[in-house]
């Protein structure tokens, strides 16, 4: 498909339009200024919908045209409808609920946890495996559009458990407003008028079901869809996303289409895009080619590669690093700069959080983890105060893990047909909700008085509900230590409590109000910072495998990574890492990563780091 070059594409009366922006090309910008000039040249506010990938970046759009300055839009004519598709999709729904079987105050599951637990449920009850339900499961949380019959059947269960609550999966809602269009014309035809423009942000990232969505409402005025996105930039497969809705926009929608490119970055320096584009064009070969870009400053910028002796070893780099960033800050009147830590996963970050602290550095990180402590002592709370079925069912689950029952775990290794009968008996408990329209509690103790392992189960929950009407923490704190086992021990308490606490830190506490964030590298996407570190730069971290299949998306994931950085990038790599962190075994000799065998020579430099007891050598590349 033919593109054009352009720095005006709000500017264009006639569409589809693709807006192809790369990082830092200013695709916000050009969202905003669309807006404007839409309602600037008498398009109603009312024709205009606008769909954003998050939460936050919609939030950020209504900012940007409430702010004085050149997107500012006075009030009545700015759109009502910023928001993202789900949100989009909620409204809609609530607006029919009879008429896909709920009522107007449903509620909508978002755990994960929860949805593997019902998926199961939905499996046995049907009559399959927990593996069948596994399987199901993925299909569901990828969107995959090829679904096997056991997996619609399974799926089909887990919807009625949902109906049957009133509760909504998070991902159905997009699926059924497709269904009430489709088969609704007249709803369809209210919907769409209010869509005569539809603007979409991250048009990279969509799946199958927000691609039938984005045309049902964009049907009746194709000339109005202006999307924006960057196939460098999709990373999201395991949703369902897939680069080649972007690829083959033209295609979809017609010969009537634009694509226009945004080619100056006024985020990162030369060297660090074009270390970022030759990786990705060196491993994803259907990518769509945007020639060379242009830089809106004229400094070059640094790009590091560093050899690390060790994960050891790697950490102290990156301290240091930081620490000289602080001191230069300081010393040139920098305030409010930021480094960013990208990592793998969690586990690659814990030295460099040690080492950090020893070298009075403050910083925050969101990295999950999978204690889930506190989170569990909630969703106890949360089902004492209000018996929902799916609070009980997941309480049933939390009792059970706490292996203080006589009913295996999913951590046992033996028991396991034991375990196998009582989660069949568990998910027939879903029948008797389904039939007679008990909730889940009560069908729950009707199916304990014959079972000796639902009853402890039972009373567990029944000694969590005295304790917490006690009206005091301590109790129901105890109570809830005794049954769930939350912590294994004092230690591991005070480690979640501290990592908790870290998390929800929104205050620099560093000189000159310097930032440090540790992130994985899929949850940095969006944003940037002057420094920015990728750790875990060997095979089998990034790439996390080398299957041919999966290259490209971690190409493009490191593409990513390598664009948060706006002046410095430095890539770390180590010869050695603890089995702690590959999970594998130690010491392990690694192979740093094919990634950086596509880097251009002459725009990074190469450092060779010795154990602390030798020397380090310096060399360009």
């Amino acid at each position: 498909m033919e593109i054009v070059i352009s720095d005006e594409a709000y500017k264009q009366d006639s569409g589809p339009l693709l807006l192809l922006a790369g990082p830092g090309t200013g695709k916000t910008f050009q969202l905003a200024k669309r807006i404007q000039y839409l309602t600037e040249n008498g398009t109603s506010p009312d024709e205009i919908t606008v769909i954003t990938f998050t939460r936050e970046a919609a939030k950020s759009m209504r900012e940007k045209l409430e702010k004085k300055g050149n997107e500012h839009i006075e009030p009545a004519k700015r759109p009502n409808r910023i928001s993202t598709m789900h949100s989009l999709c909620d409204s809609i729904l609530r607006e029919n609920a009879k008429a896909i079987g709920f009522s107007e105050d449903f509620q909508i599951l978002e755990s994960a946890d929860l949805k593997k637990i019902l998926i199961r449920d939905a499996a046995l009850l049907a009559g399959f495996t927990e593996e069948d339900g596994r399987r199901a499961l993925f299909d569901k949380s990828s969107a995959n559009p090829k679904v096997s019959k056991i997996s619609q059947k399974i799926l089909q269960q887990y919807a009625e458990i949902l109906k049957v609550c009133n509760v909504m999966d998070y991902d159905d809602q997009i699926l059924l407003t497709c269904k009430l269009l489709r088969e609704n014309k007249e709803l369809k035809a209210k919907y769409s008028s209010g869509t005569k423009h539809l603007l979409v942000d991250e048009y990279q990232d969509i799946n199958a079901a927000q691609f039938e969505l984005i045309a049902l409402l964009s049907e009746d005025h194709r000339k109005g869809l202006f999307v924006v996105g960057d196939d460098d930039q999709s990373i999201y497969s395991f949703r369902g996303g897939s680069p080649e809705y972007i690829r083959k926009f033209a295609e979809h929608f017609g010969s009537e289409c634009i694509v226009v490119q945004m080619q100056i970055s006024r985020r990162c320096l030369k060297n660090i895009l074009d270390c970022a584009v030759c990786v990705v064009a060196a491993h994803d070969a259907t990518r769509l080619d945007k020639g060379q870009y242009q830089y809106y400053k004229p400094e070059p910028g640094r790009v590091v590669v560093h050899d690390c002796p060790s994960d050891d070893g790697e950490a102290e780099v990156v301290a240091h690093i930081i620490k000289e960033d602080i001191r230069f800050s300081q010393e040139n009147d920098k305030e409010g700069r930021k480094a960013f830590i990208l990592v793998p996963n969690r586990y690659y970050s814990q030295k460099i959080e040690n080492v950090l602290r020893k070298r009075h550095v403050t910083f925050s990180t969101q990295l999950s983890d999978d204690t889930g402590g506190w989170k569990n002592i909630l969703d106890i709370k949360n089902w004492a105060e209000d018996f929902s079925s799916l609070a009980t069912r997941l309480s049933v689950e939390l009792v059970i893990e706490g292996n203080t029952t006589s009913i295996p775990t999913s951590r046992a290794r033996t028991k396991l047909d034991q375990r196998a009968r009582v989660l069949k008996k568990i998910a027939e408990v879903w029948r008797i909700v389904l039939k007679d329209e008990k909730d889940f509690l009560a069908a729950f103790a009707d199916a304990s008085k014959n079972d000796a392992g639902l009853k402890e189960v039972l009373q567990k929950l029944s000694a969590l509900k005295t304790a917490y009407d006690s009206n005091k923490i301590q109790p129901f704190f105890e109570e809830a230590l005794a049954i769930l086992k939350t912590w294994s021990s004092r230690e591991y308490f005070f480690q979640e409590f501290e990592k908790m606490l870290r998390s929800r830190s929104v205050i620099a506490s560093n000189p000159g109000g310097y930032e440090v964030k540790i992130l994985t590298m899929q949850s940095a996407k969006g944003l940037e910072a002057e420094l920015v570190f990728v750790v875990g730069l060997e095979e089998g971290g990034i790439p996390r495998n080398s299957r041919d299949e999966e290259i490209p998306e971690e190409a493009r994931l490191f593409f990513v990574a390598m664009t948060r950085a706006k002046e410095e990038l430095h890539l770390l790599h180590c010869r050695k890492r603890t089995g702690a962190m590959t999970f594998k075994p130690d010491p392990l000799d690694l192979k740093r990563s094919k990634f950086l065998d596509a880097l251009p020579r002459g725009q990074f430099e190469s450092l060779f780091h010795q154990p602390k007891t030798q020397k380090r050598k310096q060399a360009s590349v």
